[in-house]
């Protein structure tokens, strides 16, 4: 048996197997048996037995000190691994604990750039910038009308002079040959609107007069409103021509099951309203009701306080009061109260601005508000008429 089993519930459990000693005479025989023992006469002393119950003894002790030495010893051995393994453990904790830190800083760190990449995108992909005068320089200006649901949104691109100067040459740049330069490079279901452009048939240019000639199979006539947006697209696309004409290929007006021949259209956007058009994928755009025209500035700005259907949405929010006054060539519209655009989110604000300037330039004029608390703000001068835009909703050239 190995030293370390020599514990006390050992010792005592031997001491207990021990056999028990029992006499079975009668005390009366015991009593006549020492009565009648002679004395011994005592010899030599047996040393040997004091002796050998002292080395029992100190074999004995000795034997429990070596086992308790050897239980300490392998209890501080078992400590000291149990130590290291818990070191070890800690240690390991420790740097398993620094890496998921660190994973997790780098996580949140590229959270939070993904997040404010994605609101920043956001940002820019719902407000609307339509294109001035001033942004025009070293640049054309590419026109088209979209369309979503049918309805059309009118869009713009600004292509550097340099591009359109080395794809069309020495020509005359105009809507005609932007158009058919560059509608079939854009994607339009990456914008997220619908496959419209470029038309069917044939686009071309006589003196001030646009000129579009169907094939036999086109499709633009099949309902009415297959034609409001056909017309509108064609106003959008090719503003700045005197007229648009739609012919058939031997030359003369096309014919439109709905309404018969076709007479020419004027190549602009008058006397509307312009508001709030969402997209299916949540762009938000500035757009005229192209299906009502109004007598009157006036009428137009009113009308821009409320929705004209379930797609529209107002410029002006309903408690926003204010009065028009006209002149010939300008419009002074002036709240009731004073407006503090950094109350508003700019995104509506500047499409409020905006879709005052674009409703007033389709009656001809500029427009100018007064009680507005900044006198500058954005890129907007409010002590004098706002400029007239040139286009509405300036989309990124090119189309990645």
């Amino acid at each position: 048996m190995s030293n370390n089993k020599w514990d006390d519930e050992h010792i005592e459990n031997l001491l207990r197997d021990f056999p028990k000693i029992h006499d079975e005479r009668p005390k009366e025989e015991v009593y006549l048996r020492l009565k009648n023992h002679r004395p011994v006469t005592n010899g030599k002393a047996k040393r040997w037995l004091p002796l050998m119950v002292a080395a029992l003894a100190f074999v004995t002790f000795g034997i429990l000190l070596a086992s308790l030495l050897s239980q300490g010893s392998q209890n501080e051995m078992s400590g000291a691994d149990q130590a290291e393994e818990q070191g070890s453990i800690t240690s390991g904790e420790s740097e398993s604990g620094e890496r998921a830190a660190e994973d997790a800083a780098g996580i949140s760190e590229s959270a939070d750039e993904e997040s404010a990449e994605t609101f920043s995108m956001m940002e820019a992909q719902s407000q609307t910038v339509a294109v001035y005068e001033e942004d025009l320089e070293n640049h054309a200006l590419f026109t088209v009308g979209l369309t979503e649901n049918a309805f059309v949104i009118p869009v713009s691109f600004l292509i550097p002079d340099q591009q359109v100067e080395q794809d069309l040459g020495a020509e005359d740049v105009n809507t005609v040959n932007l158009y058919n330069e560059y509608a079939g490079e854009i994607d339009e279901e990456a914008l997220g609107f619908d496959e419209y452009h470029p038309y069917l048939g044939t686009i071309s240019l006589s003196g001030q007069r646009v000129e579009h000639q169907l094939p036999e199979d086109h499709q633009y006539d099949m309902a009415s409103a297959a034609i409001g947006v056909y017309t509108a697209s064609l106003k959008e696309t090719f503003r700045g021509a005197e007229e648009i004409a739609v012919v058939q290929e031997d030359g003369s007006l096309a014919d439109f099951d709905q309404v018969g021949q076709l007479e020419p259209l004027e190549a602009s956007v008058t006397n509307v309203a312009y508001y709030a058009y969402t997209t299916a994928r949540g762009d938000i755009y500035v757009t005229p009701d192209y299906g009502m025209e109004y007598t009157s500035p006036t009428e137009a700005f009113n009308a821009m306080t409320e929705a004209p259907n379930d797609f529209h949405h107002p410029l002006i929010p309903g408690d926003m009061s204010f009065t028009v006054t006209e002149t010939e060539d300008i419009i002074e519209l002036e709240f009731s109260e004073a407006v503090n655009l950094e109350n508003l989110e700019k995104d509506e604000a500047v499409r409020m601005i905006e879709g005052l300037s674009l409703t007033a330039k389709s009656f001809g004029k500029q427009v100018r508000l007064r009680n507005v608390v900044q006198e500058q703000w954005d890129r907007y001068d409010f002590t004098a008429p706002l400029p007239m835009p040139a286009a509405a909703n300036r989309l990124e050239w090119p189309i990645n």
